[in-house]
C-alpha cells in the first residue's frame, strides 16, 4: 500500500516554512512590512492546527486536551539561531516589542502587570515551525499521524496562547503605533 502524506500535513509545512523565511529576512524588513507579514501567519496557523485531525476520524466533538506528547517532533533550531532571530526582531520592534499581556500565568501572582516580548513570542513560534516543518519534510506517511497528535498536543497546551498574545499585540502595534516608517 502506497501511503502518500496527508494534505493538512503538506498544507502545515509548507506555511511553517513561508513564516520562516519572513522571519529570517526581519532584518531587511521595515517594521510596517515584518508586522504585516507577521498579521498574515499567525491566524493562518491557528486555523491550520485547530484543524488537524491526526488520526483521520472525525474529532468535532473531541476534546482538545485529550491530545498527548508524543514526542514525534524533534528539534531543530539550536539556541544560538532561536536568540538570533529573537534579537532582530526585538531591534526591528524597538520599544514596541515590550506589551502587557494579562493572560501571562505569572499575573495572577503579581501585583503589577507584566511584561512580555513580542519578539520572543514570534520566536516561540519560529522555533516550532521549524521544528514541525523540517520533521514533517523526512518524515515516512506512516509517522504523520504521530506528528500532527504532536502538533495539536503543542498548539492546545501552549502554542494556541502564544499565537493569540502575539496576534493582539502585532496587530495593536501595527494599526495604532508610530512605526518611524517614511
Amino acid at each position: 500500500m502506497n501511503k502518500e502524506i496527508p494534505a493538512a500535513a503538506l498544507s502545515l509545512a509548507a506555511l511553517s516554512i513561508e513564516y520562516c523565511k519572513v522571519v529570517a529576512g526581519a532584518e531587511t524588513s521595515t517594521p510596517r512590512n515584518f508586522l504585516r507579514e507577521v498579521l498574515r501567519y499567525l491566524p493562518r496557523f491557528y486555523v491550520t492546527m485547530s484543524d488537524l485531525h491526526p488520526y483521520g476520524d472525525d474529532e468535532e466533538d473531541s476534546n482538545p486536551n485529550e491530545f498527548m506528547a508524543t514526542d514525534a517532533i524533534y528539534s531543530t533550531v539550536e539556541e544560538e539561531q532561536y536568540d538570533a532571530v529573537r534579537e532582530i526582531m526585538a531591534k526591528i520592534l524597538g520599544e514596541n516589542d515590550m506589551y502587557l499581556d494579562t493572560s501571562v500565568d505569572d499575573m495572577r501572582y503579581s501585583d503589577t502587570p507584566v511584561a512580555v516580548s513580542l519578539a520572543e513570542k514570534l520566536a516561540d513560534i519560529f522555533q516550532n515551525m521549524a521544528d514541525i516543518a523540517s520533521t514533517i519534510g523526512q518524515a515516512s506517511p506512516e509517522m504523520i499521524p504521530e506528528i500532527l497528535a504532536d502538533v495539536r498536543y503543542r498548539f492546545s497546551t501552549f502554542l494556541s496562547d502564544t499565537i493569540c498574545s502575539a496576534l493582539r499585540a502585532a496587530n495593536y502595534i501595527y494599526y495604532n503605533a508610530d512605526l518611524n516608517i517614511e
